[in-house]
C-alpha cells in the first residue's frame, strides 16, 4: 500500500511537472534571434517575374513594379499577403524596382500545411508548424531573396508585422542591409506591450454591439491549444472575421490586402512570438540607416515607433498626417516624400 502511495504521489508531481514545464514553453518565444543565420540558406539563386524558388519544395509567389534599384517589401498580418502594389512605392518606379512578394504558408506562395488532419500530440505539431512556417524561416527566406536578386545589400521595407520581420532580419544579417524603412510597425517588438494591447485598441473602436461579438470571436482565436483539431477551412473563417473587425475599427482596407490570408502561417508565427520577449537589444546590432513612418491616426500609438527608433543607432519618426494604418496606400504623395528623400540622402 505505501508503495502505491508513493507511485500514485509520484505520478501526480510528474504530472504537475509536466503541466507547468508546458505552460512555460507556450509563453516563451520559439524564435531566437540568430537563428535563421544557422539555417541552410543555399538553395536556388534563380527565380523568374513571377515566382522565387528558395528551398526544397518551397516556392514564393512574387510580383514588382518600376524599374532601377531593388527594394524589398516585407508584407504584414502576419499572413496577409499584398494584392497590389502600393501608390507611393509606384510613385518611385522612375528609381526604383519594388518587390512583393507572399510569404511562404500565405497567398499563392507554397503552404506546407494545407491539412485537416494532425497528430494527437500537440507539441511535436507546434514544433513542425514553427518549424517550417516560423520567424527564422520567413528570415531565411528573405537572405535567400537577397541572393536570388543578386543585391549585395538590400533596401527592406516591412509593414506592419513585416516591419518586425524586417527588423529581425537586420538583426541577424546587418552586413546586406542597406537602408531600412517600417510603417506601422507591429507592436510587437517588446511582448507584452507596455503600450497596451493591440487587440483591446481595435476593440475600443468597435461600436457597443459588435463589442461582444469580437469578445466571443477573440476567445476562440487565442484559443491555440485546439487549433490542431479545427480544418483549414474553419480558421480561414476564423481569420476572415478579423479582417471584419479590423476593418471597422481602422476605416477603409485598401483592396487587395485581406486576401490569401495564411491560416497556419499566422499560428505558425504566434508560437514563434511566444508570450514573452524583447528584441530590443536584438534589433540593435543594425547600424544603418532607419526611417519609421507613422500614421497619425494608426490604431497604434505613436510610442511604438519611437520604441522602435530608440532600440537602432540611426533611427527616426516621421509622421503621416490625416492617415492610418496604410499611409503607403491612403496617403501616397506624403509617403512618397518622404520615401524618396530617405532614400536618397547620404545619411540620416
Amino acid at each position: 500500500m505505501k508503495l502505491l502511495i508513493r507511485y500514485s504521489v509520484a505520478l501526480i508531481i510528474f504530472a504537475i511537472v509536466a503541466i507547468s514545464l508546458f505552460s512555460w514553453m507556450k509563453q516563451q518565444p520559439l524564435y531566437r534571434p540568430g537563428q535563421a543565420a544557422k539555417l541552410d540558406l543555399t538553395g536556388s539563386t534563380a527565380g523568374n517575374d513571377s515566382s522565387w524558388p528558395v528551398a526544397d519544395g518551397i516556392v514564393l509567389n512574387h510580383f514588382a513594379s518600376g524599374s532601377g534599384r531593388n527594394i524589398l517589401y516585407i508584407h504584414g498580418g502576419p499572413g496577409i499577403p499584398t494584392g497590389e502594389s502600393a501608390p507611393a512605392f509606384d510613385a518611385l518606379a522612375d528609381e526604383f524596382k519594388v518587390h512583393y512578394y507572399d510569404q511562404r504558408g500565405t497567398g499563392r506562395s507554397t503552404r506546407p500545411f494545407d491539412v485537416d488532419v494532425w497528430s494527437d500530440s500537440t507539441w511535436p505539431n507546434i514544433q513542425k508548424l514553427e518549424g517550417t512556417l516560423g520567424i527564422a524561416q520567413q528570415l531565411a527566406d528573405i537572405e535567400r531573396i537577397r541572393r536570388i536578386l543578386g543585391d549585395e545589400k538590400l533596401i527592406l521595407v516591412g509593414h506592419s508585422y513585416g516591419a518586425l520581420l524586417a527588423s529581425l532580419y537586420a538583426a541577424e544579417f546587418p552586413e546586406q542591409v542597406e537602408r531600412l524603412i517600417l510603417i506601422a510597425p507591429a507592436d510587437l517588438l517588446v511582448f507584452p506591450s507596455p503600450y497596451g494591447d493591440f487587440f483591446k485598441n481595435i476593440r475600443n473602436r468597435l461600436s457597443v454591439d459588435l463589442q461582444a461579438e469580437y469578445d466571443a470571436w477573440q476567445t476562440e482565436y487565442f484559443d491555440l491549444g485546439s487549433i490542431f483539431t479545427k480544418t483549414t477551412v474553419e480558421l480561414e473563417s476564423l481569420d476572415a472575421r478579423f479582417g471584419e473587425f479590423f476593418g471597422q475599427a481602422i476605416g477603409a482596407v485598401p483592396e487587395g490586402n485581406l486576401g490569401g490570408i495564411g491560416v497556419w502561417h499566422v499560428r505558425a508565427q504566434y508560437f514563434s512570438l511566444g508570450q514573452r520577449h524583447d528584441w530590443r537589444e536584438a534589433i540593435s546590432a543594425y547600424p544603418g540607416p532607419v526611417l519609421i513612418l507613422h500614421g497619425e491616426q494608426d490604431v497604434q500609438t505613436i510610442e511604438v515607433s519611437q520604441m522602435y527608433a530608440k532600440a537602432f543607432s540611426k533611427a527616426r519618426v516621421q509622421t503621416i498626417s490625416s492617415s492610418g494604418h496604410f499611409p503607403h496606400y491612403t496617403q501616397p504623395e506624403e509617403t512618397t516624400d518622404a520615401l524618396r528623400h530617405f532614400l536618397t540622402e547620404n545619411e540620416v
